[in-house]
C-alpha cells in the first residue's frame, strides 16, 4: 500500500494487561492506553441478526496499519467516526510491512418498537 492510503486517523485503545479488585470487588489499576495511528480501511461485508428480542447489525471492518510492535492486541478495540470496533484478528502482513485488523462494531437501533422499521 502507498503512504497515500493511510489516510484515516483512528484511536486504538488497549485495556492494561493486569488489574487488581478492591474491596467493592471492582476492578482498579491503570487506565486503557490510547493510541491514535493512521490507518487504511476497508469495509467488509455486514450483517443483521435477531437475537433476544433486539435488532442488531453488525459492521465488519479491515483496518491496515504500517507495522509496529504491540500496536494493535486482540483485546483492543479501535474508535473511528463515532464508533467503537472489537478487535477479532490481528494478522501480519509480508515481513513486517502491514498489520491487517479485523474489526467489527454492533450496531443497535436506540428505540425499537415492535412491528416498526427503523430508518
Amino acid at each position: 500500500m502507498s503512504r497515500g492510503a493511510f489516510d484515516r486517523k483512528v484511536t486504538i485503545v488497549t485495556p492494561p494487561a493486569t488489574t487488581t479488585k478492591d474491596s467493592w470487588n471492582e476492578e482498579t489499576g491503570p487506565p486503557p492506553s490510547r493510541v491514535e495511528a493512521w490507518a487504511a480501511i476497508k469495509t467488509a461485508p455486514g450483517s443483521e441478526r435477531f437475537q433476544s428480542a433486539e435488532n442488531m447489525a453488525l459492521a465488519p471492518m479491515r483496518f491496515f496499519f504500517r507495522w509496529r510492535k504491540g500496536l494493535v492486541l486482540p483485546t483492543s478495540s479501535i474508535e473511528y467516526d463515532d464508533q467503537v470496533f472489537d478487535v477479532k484478528s490481528v494478522e501480519e502482513v509480508g515481513r513486517r510491512e502491514l498489520l491487517q485488523v479485523g474489526a467489527v462494531a454492533r450496531i443497535t437501533p436506540l428505540i425499537a418498537t415492535p412491528g416498526v422499521r427503523a430508518g
